[in-house]
């Protein structure tokens, strides 16, 4: 669900590059309770990866004696891995992805259709996420956290908290506001929620057209453009922006560390944002692939997971915790009336989009 600092990217390339070189992936023949197997699966770094480990990989490994191997990094270096392996003998088993790049992984048959049957708590898990992971006709990616983008703001800067997308063109917020590009998740599921605040469709040209023309308005009015969660937070907190398009589960971390912010889900509707587990084409380790996906999609887990990031579980079963429901909107009926960003089309435009976007603020 993000594209980590230039530290992040340097230590996931290391780890990467050590993979490569020191994780084997085929099963090591031990003598231990996990008969020396291994599973390699990716994660987002930071305190996702931390609490990835604590709520399912320490279980996992308690329970089936079977090492994991994590390899952190984001969406970009992941998929230019697995297309360096052409689909073969992949560096991993099970990939986190969004759905950005989920779609050109399939596309390109770099990950494997599930069956779901094998797929432990299936049943349990929320309908649109399920859906979102579909590619004609067939289920590709195990949801685990779903969020949304809005509107993070500071309390003590700005006067009339936003309640909807088009505040954010506020004449009292020029020079106050960061705008992440079309290339950063939040950039585009906020220009995804101009086109369709106004009725619109990406896959209508003269939607898109009002859009930018909308955009031309920010025009001098930005102070950040940044690319990833370290940045964004940065111009938040320094007081270099004042408000930004950005995720729900980050912002209410922020505010829980401290940082003097709120945030809006937009009336018009926020976008959706979701993290799935997918099956890495021609993986050696599918048993034990799907044996750990049933400890991802379990309940138990995933509360743990989502009251500590501030992302809602894909379980419908769990049961939160009274300061969690106070403060995340969650459910079949809310992800329903998400903006979903139409990734069908705006993949394929996304490079285009973003010169456009260029030419007004570079």
């Amino acid at each position: 669900m993000e594209r980590r600092s230039a530290f992040a990217v340097i230590s996931a390339v290391a780890l990467l590059a050590a993979a490569a070189c020191g994780v084997d992936t085929a099963d090591t023949g031990g003598s231990g309770k996990g008969g020396g197997k291994e599973l390699t699966v990716t994660v987002f770094s930071g305190p996702w990866e931390d609490l990835f480990k604590k709520s399912f990989v320490e279980p996992f490994e308690r329970d089936t004696g079977v090492k994991v191997n994590l390899v952190p990094g984001a969406n970009a270096e992941w998929l230019t891995q697995l297309r360096a392996s052409g689909g073969k003998n992949p560096p991993f088993d099970l990939v986190v992805l969004t759905p950005d790049a989920a779609r050109p992984a399939v596309a390109g048959k770099l990950v494997q259709p599930l069956e779901t049957g094998k797929v432990g708590n299936w049943s349990d898990l929320d309908p649109v996420e399920i859906e979102k992971n579909t590619v004609s006709g067939k289920s590709y990616g195990v949801p685990l956290t779903i969020g949304s983008t809005g509107l993070l703001y500071r309390t003590d800067k700005v006067e009339q908290a936003p309640v909807d997308w088009q505040d954010i063109f506020d004449k009292n917020l020029c020079g106050h506001v960061a705008l992440p590009p079309l290339t950063y998740n939040p950039g585009l599921e906020f220009f995804s929620a101009l086109v369709t605040g106004q009725g619109g469709k990406l896959s209508d040209p003269a939607a898109v057209d009002k859009a930018f023309k909308q955009l031309e308005q920010l025009k001098g009015c930005v102070s950040s453009y940044p690319a990833n969660a370290t940045a964004v937070q940065s111009a938040i907190q320094n007081g270099e922006a004042w408000v930004v398009p950005y995720w729900d589960g980050r912002a209410f971390a922020m505010a829980q560390a401290g940082s003097k912010v709120g945030f809006t889900y937009p009336r018009s509707g926020a976008v959706g944002a979701l993290s799935s587990y997918f099956l890495t084409a021609d993986s050696k380790k599918t048993d034990l692939a799907y044996r750990f996906l049933g400890y991802v999609t379990n309940a138990t887990n995933q509360k743990t997971f989502a009251e500590g990031n501030w992302y809602a579980g894909s379980n419908s079963k769990i049961d939160y915790s009274p300061a969690f429901k106070s403060k995340i909107k969650y459910g079949t009926d809310v992800y329903r009336k998400f903006n979903w960003v139409d990734y069908d089309v705006a993949t394929p435009k996304l490079n285009e989009w973003q010169q456009r976007w260029n030419e007004i603020f570079r």
